[in-house]
């Protein structure tokens, strides 16, 4: 198949849908809780700033629930302005970015989209929204509100230091500068800072993560399909009408032909494996000569790459293929043929991306279906030094009456490639959400620090430090709990990376388990890019302190 308009038609939508709908629950999940933790800190500052004015209002009579209904009104007004603005932005702009992208796969079916606001889901975010930011705000006011007139008006008392568990490690904590021991115990000092920061930075870490490993685990089914598993350069289908001398003048073509490496003669019949839920389509791949077989096809586990070969015992078959049906190595398997059945035994479980297939050599396949193999079809490889005539070759095998029509690997290669491309941006709207996350949750975190401790810093000045070794005092708490909560977010991100690959696969497909090694270097290194971006923003701030 090289024409996207012949693409297959999946009938059964319903397990695709149901997966899909857990993504879509997952995600906003995420964003709900990094939400509340932006909520809670942005309204925890404004109340503190205001202590004065709180005990000021408490002193001169007003009720709690009067002064609170100051900060509750703000909260509630600000988000449905917010929720406004998010509604026009994520029920018009990131829909169409994404079904632009998928268009490029299906573009008879995105063209004929239209994206219309949903009120129920705008209602379900509103007050989902509306929930953490007046939830933040009860919280905040609450706390101080129970504080008298007397106490809300004067400046609230720092915190206290305590001795942490690294100065137990001597060996450790003596070799630190006095800077780093000021900064270790300011980490503990300030606990809420300390668990806020890190589970801010994990969760865009995470999602930063998940949409890198998403690009990497989609876009490697092509490369280790059609590079490291299907070896072959084409296959040509034979004409079932072709007669037998036809046959042998095709198979004498390729015998002479000085490009071509090897050949191999296969049968490919599709049938069908029952499930707990329907049926799994399959293909029944037979090679004539298992030894040409090793150099087109690798039967490898996915995980270890211990290689398997084809043997008279029984079959291998395809790991996602195992998966659906539930079977391993060592059970039988139930393949359904001109409606009758027929069991085979699974000798061993190989990775493959693409399709469902069962390896059978001739004899066990005539063991298990009583009749002798139709080598219907031919794969071949070409020479390494005359790859480049793959498609010359080709046209001159469509001239004989035998072959029916061919399909090269290549394309096929470049056709999974361009259409699992078009997802591209879909994850960067993934990676840029979660950019923007850790930008606002890195910003308020900081602001509120630089505000609690402002009397602190003032010190400093006042004891001789310049504005850069008043900023290092600061920023290397930032830097550390940048570094710490990127950490846990790479677990975390692994975690819902696994999660999401096993959700959102098709029946035809597996996609890879591995985040590659640079997506973990590039969510890093944006993480601590919005820190030191912060950390600039900051140093200005800290600048003015008098």
């Amino acid at each position: 198949v090289t024409d996207r308009e012949e693409l297959p038609e999946y009938t059964d939508y319903g397990d695709n849908a149901d997966r899909l709908r857990n993504i879509g629950q997952v995600f906003p999940v995420i964003f709900f809780l990094v939400a509340a933790l932006i909520s809670l800190t942005t309204m925890t500052r404004m109340v503190e700033e205001q202590r004065t004015q709180i005990g000021t209002l408490k002193a001169l009579g007003y009720k709690k629930s009067a002064i609170a209904a100051k900060y509750i009104c703000y909260a509630f007004f600000a988000t449905l302005l917010g929720s406004v603005l998010g509604m026009l932005i994520g029920e018009k702009i990131i829909p169409y970015i994404i079904i632009t992208a998928y268009g490029i796969m299906y573009h008879n079916v995105a063209n004929t989209i239209s994206i219309d606001y949903q009120p129920g889901f705008a209602l379900i975010a509103s007050a989902a929204s509306v929930v953490c930011t007046v939830g933040a705000t009860l919280f905040a006011s609450g706390k101080e509100l129970q504080e008298t007139p007397a106490s809300l008006m004067r400046p609230p008392a720092p915190k206290e230091g305590k001795r942490v568990l690294l100065e137990r490690l001597t060996f450790i904590w003596k070799h630190l500068s006095f800077s780093w021991k000021s900064t270790i115990r300011n980490l503990f000092r300030y606990k809420k800072r300390l668990i806020m920061t890190v589970f801010g930075i994990a969760g865009s870490m995470g999602l930063m993560l998940v949409g890198f490993g998403l690009y990497d685990s989609i876009m490697d089914i092509a490369i280790l399909q059609y590079d490291q598993i299907q070896h072959y350069d084409a296959m040509v289908i034979n004409d079932e009408d072709a007669t037998d001398s036809q046959e042998k003048d095709l198979l004498k073509f390729l015998d002479g032909n000085s490009e071509i490496d090897h050949y191999t003669r296969v049968q490919l019949t599709k049938m069908t494996a029952p499930k707990e839920k329907g049926s799994v389509s399959i293909y029944v791949y037979v090679p004539e000569n298992t030894e040409n077989f090793k150099e087109d096809v690798t039967l490898r586990d996915r995980k270890s790459h211990e290689q398997y070969e084809l043997t008279d015992d029984g079959a291998v078959i395809c790991e996602k293929t195992a998966s659906l049906i539930g079977v391993k190595a060592g059970d039988k398997i139930t393949l359904e043929k001109d409606n009758r059945k027929y069991k085979v035994k699974i000798t061993a479980v190989t990775e493959n991306y693409m399709g469902h297939y069962v390896y059978m050599t001739p004899s066990c396949y005539e063991k298990t279906f009583g009749e002798k193999p139709k080598y219907s079809s031919t794969v071949y490889t070409m020479k390494e030094d005359a790859e480049r005539d793959l498609e010359t070759l080709g046209n001159a095998i469509l001239k004989y009456p035998a072959a029916l029509s061919i399909s090269y690997t290549s394309s096929t290669a470049g056709q999974v490639e361009r259409m699992l491309g078009s997802l591209g941006a879909v994850i960067w709207v993934l990676i840029i959400s979660a950019g923007m996350l850790a930008f606002v949750v890195l910003y308020n975190l900081n602001n509120i620090n630089i505000t609690e401790r402002q009397r602190e810093l003032a010190t400093l000045k006042v004891l001789g430090f310049y504005d850069g070794e008043v900023a290092s005092y600061v920023y290397r708490e930032n830097i550390l709990l940048t570094i710490i909560g990127s950490v846990v977010g790479m677990v975390l991100g692994n975690l819902l990376h696994r999660y999401i690959i096993l959700t959102v696969e098709v029946e035809e497909a597996m996609f890879g388990r591995q985040i590659h090694w640079q997506s973990y270097l590039y969510s890093f290194l944006f993480t601590v890019a919005f820190s030191l971006f912060v950390n600039w923003v900051m140093f200005y701030k800290l600048k003015k302190i008098d």
